[in-house]
This record gives structure tokens, sequence and C-alpha cells, in this order.
């Protein structure tokens, strides 16, 4: 996959961001996590579908930085594809790991009630830690 096959079969197109948006969707990425973290004791299922939403908004923060946006039909996965091809290879697993979150979260929050165990929820949140804090980093002017 590439961004120029993204691009052509429409799950990407370039855009030019403001600042503005791009901090917001940061500040969701923020707030998700920060919320992720609370509701951890009370909701394993919320849990890991909030801290996924996270990861999802500090994707998308980096996309726009990056010049595009993905499309609004199947959006998420598009987020993760261009995710995918535009993090450093040390990233790339991560990347797939959160594609696995993805689909797991989907049946969480359509399909079934207690999917999610507190392992799972707390690995999914430490690594949206890391990959927020990852994206922060990228974001800071030079």
């Amino acid at each position: 996959m590439s961004l120029d096959k993204l691009i052509a079969d429409g799950s990407i197109h370039p855009f030019k961001a403001t600042a503005k948006e791009i901090a917001r969707s940061m500040e969701l990425a923020h707030r998700d996590l920060n919320q992720a973290k609370r509701i951890l004791p009370e909701s394993l299922d919320w849990a890991y579908s909030i801290a996924y939403n996270a990861v999802l908004q500090a994707s998308r923060a980096y996309m726009f930085h990056q010049g595009y946006r993905p499309a609004s039909v199947e959006s998420h996965k598009a987020t993760l594809a261009f995710m995918q091809i535009s993090v450093e290879p040390q990233l790339k697993e991560t990347i797939d790991y959160f594609d696995r979150v993805r689909n797991k979260r989907h049946r969480v929050i359509y399909d079934e009630v207690g999917l999610v165990s507190e392992k799972e929820a707390q690995q999914l949140i430490q690594k949206a830690i890391e990959f927020i804090a990852w994206v922060d980093m990228k974001l800071k002017p030079k």
C-alpha cells in the first residue's frame, strides 16, 4: 500500500489543515486518553473504546499535519492505513495492533458486552500513552 494508492482509491484526500484543526485533534486525543484512564475501573469496554478513540484522534492530527485527511467512508480504516505507511518502521507493529483494536472496538460498540479484559484495556491505554507522546513530539515545531 502507498499514499498514491490510498489517494487513488479515495481512502484519503490531500488536505491543508489549520494549526487550530491539528491542535483540536490533539486536544481530543488527550481528553479521551484521560477519560479512558478514569473510567477503567468502572467499564473495561468503554475504557478500551475511549482509548482507541484517543489513538484515532492523534492519528488524525498527524495525518492533518502531513497534509491529508481520511475519506468519510471507512475513515478509521483509512486513517490507520495512512499511519501504517507514514510511521517509522519501529512503530508499524504498534499500528497493526491499533488496527486489531479497531476491529475489536467495533464489536464492543455494536455487538457484544464484556469482550475486553482488564489486561487488554490497560495494555491499550499504555500503548495509547506512548503513541500520543510520539505524535506530540512529531507535531512540535522544529
